[in-house]
């Protein structure tokens, strides 16, 4: 990858994991079930937060075809863990990703690490996910522990709809600090076009470095997505009403078989904070497994 300002260098260009995970059946439709997940900087090898190892997901629990899924442990909150679909870039956060213009919300708020390890998740929490119903399907946390320095119990909810073409999401959360976010967004498909728009509402408890003196925060994104076979063109515009910042991306993703693509992103960002505009251009590979 290559920015305005800096050096050609080597990254990450999505998020990576190791994980391990099954289900056993005990019986009656119930099954137990069991997700532990890393995540690590392929370009190093190390842990991408050092205070956390497993820092994707440490859950046990059971679902039921007619109850629906409960896990237990750390793991992300409904409005991180159902809203990436809507960001072409899948909400990485990285290169041409909209993710801070998708809802971007800090589900901790206290950073007890330093690192930013529990930005999009919570610890010692419950999980449930409905059954589906007519396309709708509820997702919802509760903290069971609350932290040292928390105001407040991390708490989330988050109702989603997907029947053919259209696909649409509604999440409110709560952190530690007590700020709030609300989150709407939709997608709709026609033929090899899927056009995907995102509207946020935060409210801050405080003012701090990490929201920028602002007491709330609205963003909007809008983006796309054509298919071309297993290639695909994609491209967004994302912008926060209160400070100004606004991000125009576009890319070519070549799809190499199910499993395997190579990428070809351009994007060009205004950050207001640091009064800057980046212009960044990126190639490589993904590949899962």
């Amino acid at each position: 990858m290559r920015e305005s300002g800096k050096d050609l260098r080597l990254g990450r260009g999505q998020n990576n994991w190791l994980g391990f995970k099954g289900r056993e059946d005990i019986g009656n439709g119930t099954h137990v079930t069991f997700n532990l997940q890393t995540r690590f900087d392929p370009v190093t090898g190390e842990a991408e937060r050092a205070s956390t190892f497993w820092q994707g997901e440490t859950t046990v629990g059971f679902d039921n075809p007619d109850i629906g899924t409960f896990r237990f442990g750390r793991a992300m909150t409904p409005l991180w863990e159902e809203k990436w679909p809507f960001d072409p870039w899948y909400d990485s956060a990285l290169m041409g990703s909209l993710a801070n213009y998708n809802g971007d919300f800090d589900s901790d708020g206290l950073d007890p690490h330093g690192d930013f390890s529990n930005y999009c998740r919570v610890s010692s929490a419950t999980f449930y996910s409905s059954p589906v119903m007519a396309g709708f399907q509820l997702h919802a946390s509760m903290e069971t522990e609350m932290p040292d320095g928390a105001d407040s119990r991390s708490a989330g909810l988050s109702l989603n709809y997907g029947n053919g073409p259209l696909a649409a999401m509604l999440a409110v959360e709560r952190n530690h600090l007590s700020d709030e976010i609300v989150y709407v967004a939709g997608s709709y498909n026609i033929d090899q076009w899927t056009a995907l728009a995102a509207y946020s509402h935060t409210d801050f408890s405080t003012q701090s470095a990490v929201n920028k003196g602002m007491s709330n925060k609205r963003s909007i994104m809008l983006a796309g997505i054509y298919a071309l076979g297993m290639d695909k063109i994609r491209f967004g515009y994302g912008r926060i009403r209160e400070n100004g910042d606004y991000k125009y991306t576009a890319g070519y993703n070549m799809g190499l078989s199910k499993r395997t693509n190579i990428y070809l992103d351009v994007y060009r960002e205004y950050l207001a904070y640091d009064d800057d505009h980046i212009n960044g251009i990126a190639v490589g590979m993904n590949h899962s497994f």
